[in-house]
């Protein structure tokens, strides 16, 4: 499974349409280099990414941290 299936994956959560975050049926084509800025798809985004660079669990907790802290 790629990055991007897997961003997919999450992203078809009904959580993320009831919150409005994405449209009925936009997370089936969601592009892992879409330009919006939506801070809980980034963070998503961030955990994958660092998790398939074999980073380890604090060190990817660390990271989503400071993503959130300059969202913020």
């Amino acid at each position: 499974m790629t990055k991007e299936e897997l961003l997919q994956t999450y992203l078809k959560d009904p959580v993320f349409t009831e919150e409005g975050y994405l449209k009925e049926g936009e997370a089936e084509n969601f592009d892992w280099n879409d330009k919006r800025r939506i801070p809980i798809v980034e963070l998503l985004k961030n955990i994958i990414k660092n998790h398939s660079d074999g980073k380890g669990d604090r060190t990817i907790i660390r990271l989503g941290n400071q993503l959130l802290d300059n969202r913020l």
